[in-house]
């Protein structure tokens, strides 16, 4: 039943997009498409794209929100519903491809450039270098309690490892490859207790003092808010998941004024300033767009 709801708000989304199918802009450009997650961090994406081609360009982007996942995504890339997105490295390894196809690792460049010639293969577009910011899993303890520890790196935790309980959401305890099982082996140690939960109580958690470290995203805006830190995971063991933009390859053909855009965001946003757009934007409750564009001035690409 869940999957049957998840295909019908795709197709939903999907129909609308073809009923408005062909359209030129105010100014007499195209009107081209961006698909988002239901992640905030392609939501200001989106709101970059659409920002910086609109600025420097004739045409338009409309953004479509909440697509259930990147698969999603790719297939209306595929269907020409979508020409542009922002996905993510490690995705590569999520049973899309055969087994003899990916190679497994979790080294950033090896696995960027991975996705870019599978996926660009089998969706007949580009998946650029990344733009900046990681958002895969990691470890996240508060800076006060890093400081008193000199706690620099996973591999430092294990020091103190026994005082510590960690929050994690349930799956990580159970699962295979990069879950707490591999983590022990990867790192030798194990904490006092790992707690499965809720992701908003694992944050309530160490924020109280319940906890003395959480399995984080690096780019939760929590990690600002509650003044966490992330730890450098210097055995290489979670998979990367590098954004990247990626664009449907006839369109980049047609258009160089817009590849030449896309290819200005490479490398625009840090981990560390993603992580606070999001905050503003989940925390604060400022518009994706109001974010995006005040990011895009003091960049300096925006007048």
């Amino acid at each position: 039943m869940k999957n049957f709801l998840l295909t019908s708000i795709l197709t939903v989304l999907l129909m609308a997009l073809t009923a408005c199918g062909g359209q030129t802009s105010a100014d007499g450009g195209e009107v081209f498409e961006y698909g988002a997650q239901k992640n905030t961090d392609p939501k200001i994406m989106g709101q970059i794209v659409k920002l910086l081609v609109e600025d420097q360009t004739d045409h338009e982007v409309n953004i479509t929100e909440d697509i259930p996942a990147s698969p999603q995504v790719m297939s209306a890339i595929d269907q020409e519903d979508f020409d542009f997105a922002t996905l993510y490295s490690g995705e590569v390894y999520n049973n899309h491809f055969d087994e003899d196809q990916v190679d497994y690792t979790t080294d950033p460049e090896k696995t960027l450039k991975q996705a870019q010639e599978l996926f660009g293969a089998k969706y007949d577009m580009k998946w650029y270098d990344s733009i900046g910011f990681s958002n895969q899993y990691s470890i996240a303890i508060k800076q006060s309690f890093a400081d008193e520890h000199g706690i620099e790196t996973m591999t430092d935790l294990g020091s103190v490892a026994d005082q510590v309980t960690i929050a994690t959401d349930n799956s990580w305890i159970e699962r295979e490859n990069d879950g707490y099982q591999g983590y022990q082996e990867a790192y030798g140690y194990e904490f006092a207790d790992a707690r499965g939960m809720d992701v908003a109580l694992m944050y309530k958690a160490i924020e109280n003092g319940d906890v003395e470290a959480v399995t984080a995203y690096t780019v939760d805006p929590q990690i600002i808010e509650y003044d966490l830190t992330i730890l450098e995971d210097d055995e290489k063991f979670f998979p990367p998941y590098d954004a990247s933009l990626v664009a449907r390859n006839e369109i980049l053909d047609e258009f160089p004024e817009v590849a030449e855009i896309l290819d200005s965001i490479v490398g625009l946003v840090s981990t560390e300033e993603m992580t606070e757009l999001i905050r503003l934007v989940d925390m604060e409750e400022q518009s994706t767009e109001e974010v995006a564009r005040e990011f895009l001035l003091e960049k300096g690409m925006l007048e």
